[in-house]
C-alpha cells in the first residue's frame, strides 16, 4: 500500500531539490567560468542523459520499481553532496562538477519511470491512475515554480555552494520520506524466464510500441515535439530581452507553469481518450501561432503562454496515463524510457537550430516552425484515434 501523504511530500521536496539544483548549478557555471560554451556543455549533458533513457529501460524492468526508486534517489543524494563538495573545495574543478551533475541527471532518469510504474502498481483502475498522475504533475510544476523563485531569492543572500548544500539536504529528506511511503509496497516477484540479450531487451520496448495503435503514433509525435520544447526555452528570454525587462522572463515561465498546473487539474477529471489528446495537442498550436502578432505586447504574450501551458498540460497528462494503461507491466519500464527518449531526442539539435534561426531570421520563423511541428504531430495523434475506432 502506498502511503500517499508521505509520497507526495517526498515528491515535492525531491522536486524542489532538483529544480533548485538545475538553476543554481547553471548559474554557478555561468558566473564562475564566464563562458556560455561551458554552460552549453552542461545543458547538452542533461539533454543527453534524457535522450539515452531507452538504454535504462531493461535495467529498470529487471529490478523492482520500488528498489530502483530507492537506489536512484540515494545515489542522486550522494552525488549532490559530492557536487557541493566539488564547488566548495574545488571551485575550479569544473570537469568533476560536470561529471557529478551528469550522474545526478542519470539518477533522475532512472527514478522517474520507476516512480511512474509504482503508481500503476498501486492503483485500482484507470481513472484513479489518471487522477494520481495529475496530482503528481501538479506537484512537479508547483515546485518548479517555487524552485525558480526560491533560487533567485537564495542566491541574493548565499553563495552557490551553500544553496547546493540545501539541495543535497532536501534530497536526503526526500529519500527518507520515500522510504517510508513505499515501505509496505511488496516487491514484484521476478518472472523466471530466459534473459534476452541487452540490445534485444532495449528494442523490446520499441517493438511493443510499434504494435500498439496509440503508442506507435505517440512515439513519432513525441519525436517531432521534442524539437519544440528547447526552442521555446530559448525563445522566452529573447522576447523578454526584446521588451526590455529581464523580469518578464520569470513571468513568462511562471505563467506557463500556472497554466500547466490548472490544465493538469482538469486533465485529472477527464476520461482518457485518444481524440481528446489529439484535439488538445492541435489546439496548443493556436496560442503559439498568435504569439507572432503579439510578441511586442508582454501582457497578451503572457496570456498566450498561459494558454499554451494549459493545453500542453492536458495532452501530456492524458497521453502519459494512456501510455501506462495500454502497456504490459513486464516491459513498462522499457516502454516509458523509450517514450522518454522520443520526447528528448531533439533537444541538443533543436537548441542549436533555434539559436541560429533567432539570430538570423527572428522570432517569426521559429514560432512558425514550432507551430507547424505541433500541428503535424497532433494530427498524427488524431490518426491513432481514427484507427482505434
Amino acid at each position: 500500500m502506498l502511503k500517499r501523504k508521505s509520497y507526495f511530500f517526498s515528491r515535492a521536496v525531491g522536486g524542489l531539490a532538483n529544480s533548485l539544483f538545475s538553476m543554481v548549478f547553471i548559474w554557478w557555471l555561468q558566473t564562475s567560468t564566464k563562458s556560455s560554451f561551458v554552460v552549453g556543455i552542461a545543458e547538452a549533458i542533461f539533454s543527453t542523459t534524457a535522450a539515452l533513457s531507452i538504454f535504462y529501460g531493461p535495467i529498470i524492468d529487471h529490478y523492482s520499481f520500488k528498489r530502483t526508486s530507492y537506489y536512484s534517489i540515494l545515489v542522486q543524494t550522494v552525488f549532490l553532496f559530492a557536487t557541493t563538495i566539488a564547488v566548495y573545495q574545488l571551485s575550479k574543478s569544473y570537469i568533476l562538477a560536470l561529471i557529478c551533475a551528469g550522474i545526478v541527471s542519470v539518477c533522475d532518469e532512472f527514478f522517474n519511470p520507476a516512480d511512474r510504474a509504482i503508481l500503476k502498481e498501486t492503483t485500482a483502475n484507470e481513472q484513479e491512475l489518471n487522477n494520481l498522475i495529475s496530482k503528481v504533475s501538479n506537484i512537479d510544476q508547483l515546485v518548479n515554480v517555487a524552485g525558480t523563485a526560491l533560487s533567485g531569492f537564495l542566491l541574493t543572500f548565499l553563495i552557490s555552494a551553500n544553496v547546493m548544500l540545501i539541495c543535497s539536504l532536501l534530497s536526503l529528506i526526500s529519500f527518507v520520506f520515500l522510504f517510508y511511503a513505499l515501505k509496505e509496497i511488496k516487491d514484484r516477484p521476478k518472472v523466471k524466464k530466459a534473459e534476452a540479450k541487452y540490445l534485444n531487451q532495449i528494442l523490446n520496448g520499441y517493438k511493443f510500441i510499434k504494435t500498439n495503435y496509440f503508442l506507435s503514433h505517440y512515439f513519432w509525435s513525441s519525436i517531432l515535439y521534442s524539437f519544440v520544447t528547447p526552442a521555446m526555452a530559448i525563445l522566452l528570454p529573447r522576447i523578454a530581452q526584446k521588451n526590455g525587462q529581464a523580469g518578464l522572463y520569470s513571468m513568462f515561465y511562471i505563467s506557463f507553469m500556472i497554466g500547466f498546473v490548472i490544465g493538469a487539474t482538469i486533465a485529472g477529471k477527464l476520461s482518457v481518450r485518444v481524440k481528446t489528446i489529439g484535439f488538445t495537442w492541435i489546439a496548443s498550436a493556436l496560442p503559439l501561432l498568435l504569439i507572432i502578432f503579439f510578441s511586442n505586447n508582454w501582457l497578451v504574450f503572457t496570456g498566450l503562454i498561459f494558454l499554451f501551458g494549459f493545453m500542453t498540460s492536458i495532452h501530456n497528462i492524458l497521453a502519459e496515463s494512456l501510455s501506462q494503461i495500454t502497456s504490459d507491466d513486464e516491459i513498462l519500464g522499457r516502454v516509458l524510457t523509450t517514450i522518454r527518449t522520443s520526447t528528448s531526442i531533439g533537444g541538443p539539435i533543436s537548441s542549436i537550430v533555434a539559436g541560429i534561426l533567432l539570430d538570423s531570421s527572428g522570432e517569426t520563423v521559429l514560432i512558425l516552425a514550432c507551430g507547424t511541428i505541433i500541428l503535424i504531430s497532433g494530427l498524427n495523434i488524431f490518426r491513432a484515434g481514427n484507427e482505434a475506432n
